[in-house]
């Protein structure tokens, strides 16, 4: 007999993974809604991010979230690289080409992060993250609060930047009609460097996160990437608080099928829940119908 405490355990755990899912997954959505490019090595720009953390902390005992603005430029600078030197030759080529090539790309980075960093499990390990906090017999870490608070300002502060200000509202405007776009004097090409940078930048303020509540390794990256594209399918393009909503329905879902089922289990229910968004309503939960 599961007890009431632990079905409640259950829901706040898979609440605050769900908030750190979203932010898994924004920079990838972000991409996507604005380039329509499925970014491959997005997890890879995730791990980058977490292991710039990690060395911080181990060399020079760098609080992980300190460590976030280097993380994010990094990552972000890495991002830059790839669409200068790869993604501008073919951006206007066939979907599948950039899909192809950004696969490529993350496999590559994969390999160059066992080169540096061997295949060691590594962990982002401060006690305040450990540090539990008791709500009436639930128990929550410090690391998995602070965690979803970051996670929940990112997502709201980048729909605040595309709603207020001038080049947030020139992106969306290129994500709603590119054409359009460009004959209103808007330099297109700029806007997809620029979002493309902005989803490195994302994904690597998610990595110490992910270092912090997980662990890090050179090949969880394609993971994050698959989860991060369930996510963006649920929410939905153009939605992205619903982001948040969507995270939190995943992570409910996994920890309810841990505790009521089997942790076996916990996968085959984000791929399940995948197909059937995909079936019943291909524009997600809380995106625009087209």
């Amino acid at each position: 007999m599961i007890s009431t405490n632990t079905i409640v355990q259950s829901l706040l755990s898979g609440v605050l993974e769900g908030g750190n899912y979203a932010l898994y997954c924004l920079g990838l959505a972000f991409v996507f809604g604005i380039m329509r490019i499925i970014n491959m090595a997005h997890g890879e720009f995730v791990v980058l991010g977490g292991y710039v953390a990690y060395w911080l902390l181990v060399m020079w005992g760098v609080n992980p979230l300190l460590s976030l603005p280097l993380a994010a430029a990094i990552a972000g600078g890495t991002a830059l690289v790839v669409y200068r030197v790869f993604l501008q030759r073919i951006r206007t080529t066939a979907e599948l080409n950039t899909l192809i090539l950004t696969f490529g790309i993350g496999i590559f980075l994969a390999n160059l992060f066992l080169q540096f960093w061997s295949a060691d499990l590594r962990s982002i390990d401060v006690d305040w993250a450990q540090r539990p906090l008791s709500l009436g017999g639930i128990y929550i870490s410090l690391g998995e609060i602070a965690a979803f608070v970051l996670s929940l300002l990112c997502v709201l502060g980048l729909h605040a930047f595309l709603l207020k200000t001038k080049t947030g509202k020139a992106i969306r405007v290129t994500a709603i009609d590119r054409d359009a776009a460009a004959l209103s004097g808007i330099d297109v090409e700029r806007v997809d460097l620029l979002a493309f940078c902005i989803g490195g930048l994302l994904a690597g303020l998610a990595g110490p996160l992910l270092g912090m509540l997980s662990h890090l390794n050179p090949g969880i990256g394609i993971g994050v990437t698959i989860k991060a594209f369930i996510l963006t399918v649920l929410a939905g393009i153009g939605s992205i608080p619903g982001l948040i909503a969507a995270g939190m329905i995943l992570g409910v879902g996994e920890a309810m099928t841990v505790t009521f089922i089997n942790s076996s289990y916990r996968e085959l229910f984000g791929f399940g829940l995948f197909l059937v968004i995909l079936l019943i309503r291909p524009s997600g939960l809380f995106g625009r119908r087209v």
